[in-house]
């Protein structure tokens, strides 16, 4: 049963998501027609009186599906930051791809939760198209959702994503494109899922093919510095199609910055 952990508090997820329920103005009505169970079994579901393990499973599948939530956000929905500004259908994959095309996008890393604020909010007003936000940063998602909610039409992407909870919950707090350092099955197939633009870290012609074969929409060449000339030309020749981009000094990319798709500056 994928929801299992769920099942055992499912008392505190009833909670949960008569909280979602409550910020979201979604009657009982209206939920149990969505989930197409009735009224009292709604009502047993929410107080957490479901005890067959797999009907629950079924019930959580259809709210999640219906409220487009991640298990990770209703787990954690009351201790989110910013809960109510999780927007998680406003990622589209091809408006974002063309969006950050042959862009140089600033990456915020190595700061303070303050100073990283201050660093995104001054990029959004100095008319930046986007930015990227290193999930290293303190409280990285809950500047992902103050800073999507201000400012939706930027692209605000996030980077350092290390699994697929890291994942879930940047999604869940707006970011529009994902970046990893290295080849995650899990977060490949969640932003597959979930149709979001993805970037996953490689540096040899092994891990670009795994990369694409598990779902990454770009490879992230990282670490750029490491990179010498032939291998990057090997990469090139032998993924002709491949989207490339990296992370690095505007300096480093100034002999290749016409074969990637788009740069993220340090």
């Amino acid at each position: 049963m994928q929801y299992e952990y769920l099942f055992v508090d499912r008392k505190r997820i009833g909670s949960n998501i008569e909280a979602i329920m409550k910020d979201r103005k979604c009657t009982k009505v209206t939920l149990s027609q969505a989930m197409n169970i009735s009224r009292p079994t709604l009502d047993a579901f929410l107080r957490g009186d479901i005890h067959n393990a797999g009907k629950y499973d079924e019930y959580i599948r259809r709210l999640l599906v219906y409220m487009q939530v991640s298990d990770t956000v209703l787990n954690n929905y009351k201790s989110l930051p910013d809960v109510k500004k999780m927007r998680c259908n406003s990622i589209q994959k091809d408006e974002v791809q063309k969006g950050i095309r042959g862009k140089q996008l600033m990456l915020v890393s190595d700061m303070s939760y303050r100073a990283a604020y201050n660093t995104c909010k001054k990029l959004a007003e100095d008319g930046e198209e986007g930015f990227v936000i290193s999930y290293q940063v303190p409280d990285a998602t809950k500047i992902l959702g103050e800073m999507t909610e201000a400012y939706p039409d930027l692209y605000i992407g996030v980077a350092d994503i290390m699994n697929k909870e890291d994942a879930s919950l940047a999604a869940d707090s707006g970011a529009r494109f994902m970046v990893t350092n290295y080849v995650i099955k899990e977060v490949g197939s969640f932003c597959k899922d979930r149709d979001i633009f993805c970037a996953m870290g490689a540096m040899t012609l092994t891990e670009v093919n795994d990369a694409l074969n598990y779902g990454s929409d770009a490879v992230n060449l990282y670490p750029f510095e490491e990179i010498s000339q032939p291998l990057f030309k090997a990469i090139r020749n032998a993924f002709p199609d491949a989207v490339l981009m990296t992370i690095a000094d505007k300096k480093e990319t100034v002999k290749q910055q016409e074969d990637l798709f788009a740069l993220l500056v340090r």
